[in-house]
């Protein structure tokens, strides 16, 4: 009886090993199959997934250069450096056309201040020299006057001395006249009658022993000297005035109309002395006149054109400038600087890589054309960096270009990829890799995307 259970024992034994053995063949097959379903589904999942490279980009960048070829003479920032619009990155050789910014700054100041002063009108201190400036050209104008009316008073009386002297020489040259010899050979006669007579009388006591005492022989001396004076006076009348005389004469009228002139000369002086201190006490009472009437429309035009001309040659003058001068468009951070002091940089070749790193984004770079078509906007995808091998980031497919580009003879297209989230230390132009599986992205896309 003990040997019998002892053989069932064993019988059990022999029997449960055989039926956890073919249990365990059973599992074991089944696994096999399994893991052959699922390798054979993971590859199906491969071959459907949309592969690609890329390269993060900022979300605004740009390549800078100047306008116009030249030396590089001044590089204002650094490789790395964050800055604004509008600050200045490079320069190449402009002194000249720095100078001529300066004058146009300096002319626009010039006319602005201009404006200005004429729109605020007159100070107290304006009207108060404009009424002195007035003042002064009246006192210059009753000066001028009182000068001119004594330049004519010298002229009149120069011309009163030359009349005097003409008559003087017209009177002593006119002389003898007829009645004048007449009337001196008349007194000649007379006197001679006289003589005759206190002769004849004288002759009567000539006898006398005292005849020089005796009143005949005094008359008769009295009548020859009357005779000689007559017959003196004759000859001086008769001979007229000599011709030293008349020299004289003629020398007094030359004098007299040299006097004249000379005062005349002195005439256009006071004349214009007196116009040009009119015309200074007109100008004198219109400026105060528009000081006190403030500005006209037509002065505020004409200063309104002068700021506009100053302006525009400033903005003309900037503008050339400018063409030597590369200037930060966005603000951004500087990625790369391609050039030196010194080195000559040439037009249309960029020298300054400036991108807005505030926000980042991939965008691809072998994107087949067989795989863009199965791609849309709003499709969720894995972004991997080689830099950060082991981590992942979640993007989506913002835009599509709607044109290929060839490299090394292949159709690719740039399909722009955005992410919510990124880590710090990546930067910009490292690579990407982008993986989409279309079936999970649609599914996932939100609903309305292209």
């Amino acid at each position: 009886m003990k040997r019998i259970l002892i053989v069932l024992v064993v019988l059990a034994v022999i029997a449960a090993g055989g039926w956890y053995a073919y249990g365990n063949y059973t599992a074991q097959q089944q696994a096999v199959a399994d893991k052959a379903a699922a390798d054979a589904a993971a590859a199906e999942t491969l071959t459907d997934l949309i592969w690609a490279s890329g390269r993060l980009q900022p979300e605004t960048w740009a390549g800078l250069n100047p306008a116009t070829g030249g030396i590089v003479t001044t590089i204002h920032v650094q490789e790395g450096d964050m800055v604004q619009a509008g600050d200045l990155l490079l320069e190449i050789g402009n002194e000249g056309l720095q100078a001529q910014v300066q004058v146009a700054e300096a002319a626009v100041v010039e006319a602005r201040a201009a404006r200005d002063e004429l729109m605020a009108g007159a100070t107290d201190a304006q009207v108060a020299a404009a009424e002195a400036a007035v003042a002064a050209a009246d006192a210059a104008v009753s000066l001028a006057a009182g000068q001119m009316g004594e330049a004519q008073a010298a002229v009149e009386t120069a011309q009163a001395q030359v009349s005097i002297a003409q008559s003087e020489y017209a009177e002593r040259a006119s002389h003898p006249t007829a009645a004048e010899i007449t009337a001196a050979n008349g007194r000649v006669a007379m006197a001679q009658a006289a003589v005759e007579t206190a002769q004849a009388a004288y002759n009567l006591v000539r006898g006398d022993a005292e005849i020089g005492s005796m009143p005949q022989s005094q008359a008769l001396r009295q009548a020859t000297a009357a005779l000689e004076a007559a017959q003196a006076e004759a000859a001086t009348v008769i001979n007229g005035p000599s011709a030293e005389q008349l020299a004289v004469i003629a020398a007094q009228v030359a004098a007299a109309q040299a006097g004249v002139d000379a005062a005349e000369s002195r005439m256009p002086g006071a004349e214009a002395a007196v116009m040009s201190a009119l015309a200074s006490q007109a100008s004198a009472q219109a400026a105060l006149a528009a000081l006190q009437a403030g500005a006209t429309a037509e002065q505020i035009a004409m200063a309104d054109a002068h700021l506009l001309s100053a302006e525009a040659a400033l903005a003309s003058a900037q503008a050339n400038l400018r063409q030597t001068q590369v200037v930060a468009p966005f603000a951004g951070q500087v990625g790369q600087i391609a050039t030196n002091v010194g080195e000559m940089t040439q037009a249309g070749t960029p020298v300054v890589m400036l991108g807005d790193v505030s926000a980042l984004h991939v965008e691809t770079t072998d994107l087949r054309e067989t795989d863009v078509v199965r791609l849309r906007e709003g499709m969720l995808v894995e972004v991997s960096f080689d830099a950060l091998p082991n981590r992942f980031f979640e993007g989506t497919v913002a835009h599509i270009a709607p044109m290929s580009n060839t490299s090394q003879g292949s159709t690719n297209y740039t399909v722009r990829v955005e992410m919510a989230e990124l880590d710090p230390s990546l930067r910009w132009g490292m690579t990407a890799f982008v993986n989409i599986d279309p079936e999970a992205a649609t599914a996932s896309a939100p609903e309305g995307g292209n």
